[in-house]
């Protein structure tokens, strides 16, 4: 998600803030004052797998605009109809145990799973899962967009819901696995309304919510009713805020934290030569880009994001900032995804090549622009500083402008800005999620709210949608990858694993694909 907010998309922006924050930590280590006050010490509680990250987490309300830091508690409390396995690739039943496709893909008919209850003691029925399926997809949520293919929810029986569909949609069974899908009791959404369920929620997930208290922990508590529980072998799990790098650092190795889920970069060497913990590595559909409002002028020019794409040293840029823990993009879609184009190449590093582009543009002798990056953020700081050099060989001069995040995040989907970073990583399995963010004009993102439009992309991706052959599938999204990758509306910039610092007392710990903690099998010794 930009993280689409989307997850995609900005939220998954929003954690970008932290994350690339964290990335240039250097030097010793040095603690300082904590925030948050941990429920108990990971040190003493073999029952507790404690997580600290710098990004607090504000509702657990699957539909009310979550981000990273909200959808990854989020997944533990409530399931779907179907979920994403812990490889990020595949689709399991959930909450459905089966389902049946008919009147030529337009008919879904899911079988619920029996003597599934709330975590309130209410048994789930069939009436639930419409009321949130109708929730998700009310035109005024912020994903109902990936639901839109859908005309009618109903319920045959208490265990049986059936969705019909306008026309075969090819994702749909990624969409409902999405975590705004996430089921909770009508009753109870309908006495508590929005706001409360935000804090105090109630799912059918294999935890449960325990305590929060906001600026310094939330907890949650196993749910002995979720149906696979001896799956989960830990008691608790608690998020702690730790704002700083060093202190969340130094607190898994001293035994105080499990893991660190913001482990900066150049940390990772030091830390594999460490016996109290160890760097942990694991493979992610986070993708990093510089996006343009293409309607602000030169940026609506073709030729200038060509030249400006050419004058970037990717590859120096993930040694410099990354040390070296990345790889330069070729696509918007993250590589080892579905139908991820592998044989487009990534764009040359040449400045000659650039100035010719330029030569070719509306503005030949260079310009004057404004790059927008959150404050705060010394990695964004750090790309657009290295960005401002670069491009000074063209001719082009560049303000950069800090601004608050969350207002930053505001104007971009106002089109009140220039020039910003972005973050993306995948929340389901299937492209369509992130082709229709990020290219699909006619969508809620605006193609990646930078205005792109450009109407083969769009039939292209609609195609895509509605054809349930992979072969034409891949065929479509590989043409709309290198169309993008002909036009420029967005830079992709690189890829990155994810990176946690992970005590040795913890086993099993892994973060999947999508950025989700995997706590199947989680223990501690």
């Amino acid at each position: 998600m930009m993280t689409r907010l989307r997850r995609s998309s900005f939220s998954r922006w929003t954690l970008a803030a932290g994350l690339l924050s964290a990335l240039t930590l250097g030097g010793a280590l040095h603690a300082t004052p904590n925030r948050a006050q941990a429920a108990h010490s990971a040190a003493t509680d073999t029952s507790t797998l404690s997580i600290g990250w710098a990004i607090e987490t504000k509702t657990l309300d699957p539909v009310n605009k979550p981000q990273n830091p909200d959808i990854w508690v989020v997944v533990n409390i409530y399931d779907q109809l179907v979920r994403v396995g812990n490889n990020g690739a595949t689709l399991q039943p959930d909450l459905a145990t089966s389902w049946d496709i008919s009147n030529g893909g337009k008919v879904y008919t899911f079988h619920l799973r029996p003597g599934v209850v709330f975590q309130n003691g209410q048994p789930l029925t069939a009436a639930d899962v419409k009321f949130c399926l109708d929730r998700a997809r009310d035109p005024n949520q912020l994903w109902s967009w990936t639901l839109a293919a859908v005309q009618s929810v109903d319920t045959p029986n208490a265990s049986t819901v059936r969705v019909t569909l306008k026309h075969p949609w090819a994702p749909f069974l990624s969409d409902i696995a999405l975590f705004d899908t996430g089921v909770y009791p009508a009753a109870y959404y309908k006495k508590v309304g929005a706001a409360y369920m935000s804090s105090h929620p109630i799912g059918t997930g294999p935890y449960a919510l325990q305590e929060w208290k906001r600026g310094q922990y939330l907890r949650l508590v196993k749910n002995a009713r979720y149906f696979m529980a001896s799956q989960y072998p830990m008691q608790h799990v608690e998020y702690d805020l730790i704002p700083n790098d060093n202190t969340r650092l130094l607190k898994v190795e001293a035994g105080e934290l499990d893991v660190d889920n913001v482990l900066p970069y150049n940390q990772i060497v030091a830390l594999q030569r460490n016996q109290a913990a160890s760097a942990l590595l694991d493979p992610s559909t986070q993708t990093n880009y510089l996006t343009f409002n293409t309607h602000v002028a030169p940026f609506n020019d073709v030729k200038v994001r060509q030249a400006m794409s050419h004058a970037i040293d990717r590859a120096s840029i993930v040694k410099a900032i990354l040390y070296g823990y990345g790889t330069p993009a070729n696509s918007f879609l993250p590589r080892g995804a579905i139908d991820y184009n592998a044989s487009i190449p990534v764009p040359t590093y040449d400045v000659n090549l650039a100035k010719k582009l330029l030569a070719q543009s509306s503005r030949p002798h260079g310009f004057s622009m404004t790059m927008e990056i959150p404050s705060g953020d010394s990695i964004s700081n750090e790309i657009a500083v290295v960005f401002k050099s670069e491009v000074a060989a063209l001719g082009i001069n560049v303000t950069i402008k800090p601004v608050d995040p969350t207002t930053l995040f505001n104007d971009q989907q106002v089109g009140k800005y220039n020039f910003t970073t972005n973050l993306w990583t995948n929340d389901i399995p299937d492209p369509d999620e992130l082709v229709s963010f990020a290219v699909d004009y006619s969508q809620g993102a605006k193609s990646f709210y930078t205005f792109y439009d450009n109407p083969t992309i769009i039939q292209l991706s609609h195609q895509a949608e509605q054809s349930s052959d992979s072969a034409t599938r891949q065929r479509l999204y590989y043409q709309i990858q290198q169309i993008w990758a002909q036009d420029v509306p967005f830079i992709a910039l690189y890829y990155t694993p994810f990176v946690n610092a992970v005590s040795s007392h913890v086993q099993g710990f892994h973060e999947n694909p999508l950025g989700y903690f995997a706590l199947q099998g989680v223990h501690k010794s």
